[in-house]
């Protein structure tokens, strides 16, 4: 009878064990976010350190919904340079008809760092577009629209992240 038990508690103890190991597959999903530098030279987001902090934010919130788990300690680091920001106003009126037409493009790098070296860059393009149409005369002031801002750099972001991790 002690035999028996003794065996159900080394198996008990080795299940546990089991359990608690981290596995081979679950440390090569650790991944960080490395740095996010603004190099816009020209408009309102020329060296805003904001746009980049929010990129970072973007971009670990995308690696977190793709099932990665961010860690200082990993050996793999996505790094970004955005390099363009621009909003293009095209509209046309006709008498008492105004079609407004925004479209917001951003141009941005991204690099895979795999133990301090660049195993792969890509450039991607994102682009989000606001159409507005009114039967009034409206002025063209070619102000800028947060949420169209917004889901252009998701668009880059996520196109930065399945470039490099594909």
């Amino acid at each position: 009878m002690k035999l028996a038990t003794l065996n159900v508690v080394k198996i008990f103890f080795i299940c546990v064990l089991l359990l608690f190991l981290p596995t081979g597959e679950h440390q090569t999903d650790l991944i960080k976010v490395g740095t996010v530098t603004n190099e816009i030279r020209m408009g309102q987001f020329a060296g805003n350190r904001n746009l980049a902090m929010g990129v970072k934010n973007i971009l670990e919130e995308i690696l977190i919904d793709l099932d990665y788990d961010l860690s200082d300690r990993a050996t793999k680091e996505i790094n970004v340079r955005l390099v363009f920001f621009d909003v293009k106003n095209i509209g046309r009126s006709v008498g008492f008809y105004h079609n407004d037409l925004s479209v917001t493009q951003i141009i941005a790098q991204g690099e895979l760092v795999v133990n301090g070296k660049v195993a792969k860059r890509t450039t991607q393009k994102g682009e989000s577009k606001q159409i507005s149409t009114s039967t009034l005369i409206v002025a063209d002031d070619g102000t800028f629209n947060q949420q169209t801002a917004s889901i252009a750099l998701k668009r880059v972001c996520e196109n930065i992240i399945k470039d490099l991790l594909k």
